[in-house]
């Protein structure tokens, strides 16, 4: 007799999660690093250059590792199709 493994096919890889986890934690730091800017610009102080580099370079990070999750999802999803 065979013996079956009983995987769920519809489980979201672990790297994916993480990707999309790290992804939308990075884009809400960098949304925050913004919102300081603007703060700081408001009350007329120049704002720390670690905290514009931040919302400057952060944010399209975070949504560059949105969009790796989202094609290795797709390919997954291939994947299991086919098989």
């Amino acid at each position: 007799m065979t013996a079956q493994h009983s995987r769920n096919l519809d489980a979201t890889p672990a790297w994916i999660s993480t990707l999309v986890w790290l992804g939308a934690a990075i884009v809400v730091i960098s949304f925050l690093a913004l919102i300081g800017v603007l703060i700081y610009y408001f009350v007329g102080v120049t704002p720390a250059t670690w905290l514009f580099w931040l919302a400057l370079l952060a944010f399209p990070t975070g949504f560059i590792f949105l969009l790796i999750a989202l094609v290795g999802n797709i390919l997954v999803r291939r994947k299991r199709q086919r098989a």
